[in-house]
Order: C-alpha cells, then sequence, then structure tokens
C-alpha cells in the first residue's frame, strides 16, 4: 500500500530546506546515505531541534528506513507535547502511522493514526457518523483518510476503504500534489485488486505509476510495476507479469533499494520457474 504524508508546518528555513531535501534524495540515489543524514546538521540551517528532526524523519521515512523515522518523530512528538501544538501532534502522528505500518505493526498503526485524527481536522470522536466526520475536513486532511483506508484494507474491509480513498482522491486532486493522488490510485488498484476486479485494478495502477512518473519518483514507480505484474500473473498474463517485474528491478537499482530489488528479483525468478512448467506441462495450460 502507498501513504500520503501530511503538509508540514512553516517553517522559515523553508527554502534552503527544500534544497536541502532534494541533495539528500539525490545522495539517497547514489548510495551515500551516511552524506544524506549529515546534510540536515548543515550550520546553514537555522532550524530548532524538532524541525530538523520533523525533515530528516520524513527523509528517512521515505526512503525506506522506517524505524530510524521513528526515532526522529519521536523526538518531534515530544516538543509537540510540550508546546501544546495539535497540528505538530497530528503530523507526526499521521507520520509514525505511516511508519509502523510499513513495519507490519498495524495496531500501533491504527493507533497512531486515530492520535493523528484525534490532534487534527477530523475529530471521530465528536461525530457518529463518516458522514458528519468528513464535514469537518480541512483541505489538507485527505493523508488521514488514505491512513484510515489502509487501516481498513488490513481489516478487508474493502467498502469501506474504496469509500475512504474516493474521498481522499478526490480532495488530493483540488489541494494535493502527484505523489498523493497516484498514492490514492495506487490504493484503489490494491482494493480491486483484492476484490476480484482485475481490470479496474490495472487501470487504477496505471494511473498511478503515470503520476510518479511526472514526478520522477522511480522507487514508486518500481512498486507500482510489482503489483501491476501480481494482477497480471492473476490474470494468465505470465508474460507480461515478468516484463513488469523486470522493469522494477531497473528502478529499484537507480535507487539503491536493495531490499525491494532482491525481494522482487526471488518473486521474478519464482514466476519464470512457474511459467516454464505451464509450457512444458499441458494439464496446466
Amino acid at each position: 500500500m502507498s501513504e500520503s504524508l501530511p503538509p508540514t508546518p512553516s517553517i522559515a528555513s523553508s527554502g534552503i530546506l527544500n534544497q536541502v531535501v532534494q541533495q539528500a534524495h539525490l545522495l539517497a540515489s547514489e548510495g551515500k546515505s551516511q552524506e544524506a543524514r549529515a546534510l540536515f546538521y548543515s550550520s546553514d540551517l537555522k532550524l530548532k531541534n524538532w524541525e530538523r528532526s520533523l525533515a530528516l524523519g520524513q527523509f528517512l521515512l521515505e526512503t525506506g528506513l522506517h524505524l530510524d523515522s521513528i526515532e526522529q518523530f519521536s523526538v518531534v512528538l515530544d516538543a509537540a507535547q510540550q508546546e501544546g501544538n495539535n497540528q505538530l501532534r497530528s503530523i507526526v502522528c499521521h507520520n509514525l502511522a505511516v511508519a509502523y505500518r510499513n513495519l507490519k505493526c498495524f495496531d500501533l498503526a491504527s493507533q497512531f493514526q486515530q492520535y493523528s485524527i484525534a490532534w487534527g481536522d477530523l475529530r471521530s470522536a465528536n461525530h457518529q457518523t463518516l458522514e458528519e466526520e468528513l464535514d469537518q475536513l480541512s483541505d489538507n486532511a485527505a493523508c488521514d483518510l488514505t491512513g484510515r483506508a489502509n487501516d481498513a484494507i488490513l481489516q478487508e474491509d474493502y467498502s469501506l476503504a474504496e469509500q475512504l480513498l474516493n474521498i481522499s482522491l478526490s480532495r488530493e486532486i483540488l489541494y494535493g500534489d502527484p505523489d498523493s493522488q497516484a498514492a490514492d490510485w495506487g490504493n484503489l488498484g490494491i482494493v480491486q485488486g483484492l476484490q476480484g476486479n482485475h481490470l479496474r485494478a490495472v487501470s487504477c495502477l496505471r494511473k498511478a505509476y503515470q503520476l510518479h512518473k511526472q514526478t520522477n519518483n522511480i522507487t514508486l514507480m518500481g512498486q507500482d510495476l510489482v503489483h501491476l505484474g501480481e494482477l497480471f500473473w492473476i490474470a494468465g498474463r505470465y508474460r507480461r507479469a515478468t516484463r513488469c517485474l523486470n522493469r522494477s528491478l531497473a528502478y529499484f537499482s537507480r535507487s539503491h533499494h536493495s531490499t525491494l530489488e532482491q525481494k522482487t528479483r526471488t518473486r521474478l525468478l519464482e514466476m519464470q520457474r512457474l511459467l516454464k512448467v505451464k509450457q512444458h506441462d499441458p494439464l496446466l495450460n
């Protein structure tokens, strides 16, 4: 599943920080992770401690270092509690939910997602229905909907997940960015695939891929191709499935995501082995 990250609070050095984040991603794509982290401690960055930790935590989260990101977000959460900053509490709890979900700690992820909602714009404790909750949403609350939808997918409540993702997508189109829209399209594709609607699933995942292509997010382009490959395999389009995984390997290699690359390579070898069996055993065709 894909995630949307919330907008960050206003920071005085945001212009310089954005340049640092872009440079850090470039270094990470070249396999220079330590050099990338060091950029966030540059003397040119005049940041509060929690601002530095939030920026670094989001960078670590986006590059797959989920445990390290939790350490940074814990610093931010402590500062938010001390300052009584509800917006910051909501943002960091959402990020913690994303990190724990990626680590497959689903109970913790769901708990922090609810904390994010409670401190943010969507106060479910004060409303009885989903429709009443949605009336309380601000323009920037789509990321919480995406998080709730991911929890619904894990609980196999696909109808609720689809409803939340469609609402989130409509808000991301109005107020969000291509990567956030792509996250919702990708998750809609997963929901459709889990329900057996393979044609609709492929359509959704292709939209996700095109949006990730617009932002040159090669890691998520690779993940979109992996999901497409699995759908094509289920639909019996075996050669197309293996082509998708082959293409995804190139993206994972370029972005230096060795874990994703190894996992995908293992799956591709399994597909190729099964395809050879199918080709030589007429009873399986």
